[in-house]
């Protein structure tokens, strides 16, 4: 999970706080694809919790609008940017069938599947401080965990986190750990320099010339970080 600039909000979100009466069941399709748009365009193209890849160009088949803040739990912030994320389906598309299968739900699909009272979560990646990438590690094994030295009500909000969003599923962890081995291996073949570690740390934070980060950047800007600090 990494910190999100918010942009400018889109034209329809100020015309629909605007309408009397306005519900999000009643936003059209032309309004969500704006917002889509928006957001894949400000998250360079990563799904707001698990960093997986949004297909582009952004559509209802790619990516959903989430609401940070639960509509049910804060109606006040149903039209508000800043509560509006882009994320990705979470397995939606997956045949229904009990328990079993919705182990394989991750990010809003699987938070909105818990009781009311368990989907609410703190670290909002659009709202600082704090820097929601800071708060975050992840192991050789693409396991995410709470960073080190947190406070215990912080490092309480960031466990709450990634089990209310499953954020380590399988596939989940086997994508970061692919992202973290592949640094690895060449830090094998080629015993790393800290120039080249902080060329590999840009390559990862910053968009391409299309506006895009690599997915699960996240995973592999704390483990360059940390074999910075190891290399002095």
């Amino acid at each position: 999970m990494r910190r999100i600039e918010k942009a400018r909000e889109p034209a329809s979100l100020a015309d629909l706080r605007g309408t009397p009466g306005a519900a999000w069941s009643s936003v059209h399709g032309t309004q969500r694809q704006q917002m889509r748009e928006h957001a894949f365009k400000e998250q360079h193209g990563l799904c707001a919790y698990c960093m997986s890849p949004l297909p582009g160009p952004p559509s209802a088949e790619g990516m959903k609008i989430e609401h940070f803040e639960t509509r049910a739990l804060s109606p006040e912030l149903v039209f508000d940017w800043d509560n509006l994320l882009g994320v990705c389906l979470g397995d939606v598309g997956i045949r229904e069938g009990g328990g079993e299968h919705r182990k394989r739900y991750h990010c809003d699909t699987y938070r909105g599947h818990l009781p009311r009272e368990e989907q609410r979560i703190e670290l909002n990646p659009a709202a600082f401080p704090p820097d929601v990438g800071s708060m975050f590690s992840y192991t050789n094994q693409g396991e995410m965990r709470p960073a080190e030295g947190l406070e215990p009500a912080m490092r309480a909000s960031v466990e709450a986190q990634i089990e209310r969003l499953n954020l380590n599923i399988a596939r989940l962890r086997r994508n970061r750990r692919d992202v973290i081995g592949a640094l690895r291996s060449q830090f094998q073949k080629k015993a790393p320099r800290a120039a080249r570690v902080k060329e590999l740390l840009t390559l990862a934070s910053t968009p391409d010339g299309a506006g895009l980060l690599p997915p699960y950047c996240q995973a592999a800007a704390y483990y360059l970080e940390k074999k910075l600090r190891q290399l002095g």
